[in-house]
């Protein structure tokens, strides 16, 4: 059970040791040991490394137990240690008027989140995770434990550790970040309309998040009501969830362009509290087995791009489950685009979303419908490709994804490659995607 990941495609990879760390010294001490023995090692904070980085045949470092979180409202200040998932966080934060930008899956690792950017709802209108960071501990390859803050003799370490990855330059053993105030109501939405205006819907969902860039935040995507090979397009259903930072009439104005073009077969907008909002946009999507690719949208996703993502959701090949996450659409611009590329290793601050394709598939399919479903993902990401920036969100890792390195960090890469070189000149932190040396 504490070699388990959260994707079942790798729950096959087992340790030779689980090392369940408790504190920094720990960490430490895991890491001389690997260091003196040339043993492989993973860090693990959650297990969602969607491509089974967090797995290894060697010693898993895991830190889940360092758990503790605290705030300091006269300070402004908000501390983790390195095990805190995003519902540790919820639960220390519910109920008072400050938070942390955050992810929406409660047992994502904080960690691994904020280390590569780290999108949530919040995003577009307070910035990515990392863009709160103030301050972080880490264990480096040479034994030291430091502090990494923008102005100390570590703020090249604290600039390549917002976005550029978690396991490339050490392990974060504890956190700080600025709070943001979230005592005024939001509205929350979820709204699915049938399969018809399909393109039209999606280019008006675009419309108006990009029109209201801080002050809206969404997930939107098309889908089959039906698991089955080859959907119909009327079967292709068109979703929009997520949150309006406003009360419930305005966020009625802001929604009214896609609401009149076709009447949805659900409708739910209420306003609350920032936290029942939190709490009504959790997800422990995806879990199981299953496989995934990502792009980065500049602006908008224009109705070519739509048209070849629903027939490519036409050729879906089949498998048991319902296949939710065919073409996502995670609204990533707002706050986030108004920080500078190279101002942190998160590069990808030219982008309105992010967009995201999985198959997924359970262990009564057959080793050749998985075979389909993963040919299917790799022709359908080819064929998006022209629509998109060459970027990939490092958070949604793929171990298929051809120029993985210049797709995540763009041309932050080779700053992070002399960070790298400095703080891990012996490459003690390597794996299969990990930052290579200057």
């Amino acid at each position: 059970m504490a070699a388990a990941p959260n994707n079942a495609r790798y729950a096959d990879i087992l340790p030779r040791a689980v090392a369940m760390c408790a504190d920094a010294h720990d960490v430490q001490l895991c890491l001389r040991w690997a260091a003196d023995h040339r043993e492989k090692f993973a860090v693990r904070s959650g297990g969602h490394n969607y491509a089974g980085f967090s797995t290894t045949r060697g010693l898993l470092i895991d830190v889940k137990a360092m758990n503790k979180v605290w705030f300091d409202i006269d300070k402004n200040r908000g501390y983790i240690l390195a095990g805190a998932s995003n519902q540790n966080m919820a639960d220390a934060f519910s109920g008072s008027t400050f938070a942390i930008p955050s992810g929406r899956c409660p047992t994502v690792g904080a960690s691994g989140l904020v280390l590569g950017g780290g999108w949530g709802f919040s995003a577009t209108h307070a910035g990515l995770t990392c863009d709160s960071l103030a301050q972080t501990y880490v264990a480096l390859a040479n034994g030291e434990h430091v502090s990494a803050d923008a102005q100390g003799e570590h703020r090249d370490l604290f600039w390549a550790l917002r976005g550029g990855g978690g396991g490339n330059f050490g392990i974060n053993t504890a956190f700080s970040f600025e709070l943001h105030e979230v005592k005024d109501d939001v509205t929350i939405f979820n709204i699915v309309w049938p399969g018809e205006k399909q393109i039209e819907l999606l280019t008006a969902l675009q419309e108006i998040q990009n029109n209201h860039a801080q002050q809206i935040s969404t997930r939107t995507k098309a889908y089959p009501d039906a698991p089955g090979a080859f959907p119909r397009r009327e079967q292709l259903l068109v979703t929009t969830l997520g949150q309006f930072f406003g009360p419930r009439e305005k966020a009625l104005e802001a929604l009214a362009p896609a609401l009149k073009l076709v009447k949805p077969l659900k409708q739910d907008i209420r306003q609350m509290s920032y936290w029942q909002a939190r709490d009504y946009l959790i997800t422990d999507d995806p879990n199981g087995m299953y496989d995934l690719r990502s792009s980065y949208v500049a602006e908008s996703l224009p109705p070519e791009a739509l048209e070849t993502m629903l027939r490519w959701m036409m050729k879906w090949p089949g498998g048991s489950l319902l296949p939710e996450n065919m073409g996502i659409l995670f609204a990533i611009g707002g706050k986030v685009r108004e920080v500078a590329t190279d101002a942190t290793a998160y590069v990808h601050r030219n982008a309105n979303y992010i967009f995201e394709m999985e198959s997924a598939w359970a262990p009564i399919d057959k080793p050749d419908v998985v075979r389909r479903q993963q040919a299917w993902l790799t022709e359908y990401f080819a064929a998006m490709q022209r629509f998109m920036l060459p970027q990939s969100y490092v958070n949604f890792p793929s171990r298929e994804l051809p120029h993985w390195a210049k797709a995540y960090y763009g041309d932050n890469l080779t700053q992070l490659m002399r960070v790298k070189r400095k703080y891990d000149p012996h490459n003690l932190f390597n794996f299969e995607q990990s930052i290579p040396i200057a």
